[in-house]
């Protein structure tokens, strides 16, 4: 059996480790939406509870794959272009599935968190870059996750390439805060499965996991699932 491959991600991660935790988080997210959406499950049932480690397992992979050595001003557009574009084609198969228009789907709030990182690595003026950060945060208002969700990216991002004391901290306060929104739909379960996220990811940096590397699946996944969601509700 071959080696597990050297760290080569950030963290001390190893690529194989960061796609099982893309891997963890999406069954996370199929349990909440075919529970919730397709079942009719409450948010206090098990379904949605399982589902909030979804959200941060996905901050967490973006920020550390956002964070990998290169021209990271110049990946963090292009995540941001490329996150939004299929939050876009999502768009109405989350309508049909969710029934919710007003809030857009979770492609935009890893999107918007992208767009933080790269006002953070950005080579323009700080006065457009700060102002790009109050752009965001006032977008950050009509997306899944909300305030904490968008910046609780760039935290990670931050963690990612600089380390620190204050930044762990900083993290610990916007997934808290995640959590807090949560649980205002599922209680104090739901709560508690937000931080869960912290323990699952030491895990699974310290196991020796070997899954393939599937960049662009994800983005087709995310609005497939939630058409066939949306059209089984339909029928």
């Amino acid at each position: 059996m071959a080696a597990v491959p050297a760290h080569t991600a950030p963290l001390g991660y190893a690529n194989g480790q960061v796609e099982a935790l893309k891997w963890i988080a999406l069954v996370s997210m199929f349990c909440d939406h075919i529970g919730r959406h397709l079942l009719g499950m409450p948010h206090e049932s098990w379904a949605f509870i399982a589902g909030r480690l979804a959200f941060p397992l996905f901050a967490l992979v973006l920020a550390v794959n956002l964070a990998r050595e290169g021209d990271r001003a110049e990946r963090c557009a292009r995540t941001t272009l490329r996150l939004c574009a299929w939050g876009a084609v999502a768009l109405l198969p989350s309508i049909w599935a969710r029934g919710d228009p007003m809030m857009l789907n979770v492609l935009f709030t890893l999107g918007l968190g992208a767009a933080v990182c790269w006002a953070i690595e950005s080579a323009a003026p700080v006065w457009q870059r700060a102002l790009a950060c109050l752009v965001i945060a006032g977008a950050s208002w009509f997306v899944e996750f909300g305030t904490a969700g968008v910046f609780l990216v760039a935290a990670g991002y931050l963690w990612c390439t600089q380390r620190g004391g204050g930044l762990a901290f900083l993290i610990f306060v916007l997934l808290a805060a995640t959590g807090w929104l949560n649980a205002l739909f599922g209680g104090w379960a739901s709560f508690f499965a937000t931080l869960g996220a912290v323990p699952v990811a030491w895990l699974a940096r310290h196991l020796p996991l070997r899954v393939p590397r599937l960049q662009n699946l994800f983005y087709v996944i995310y609005p497939l699932h939630l058409a066939v969601i949306g059209g089984l509700k339909m029928l």
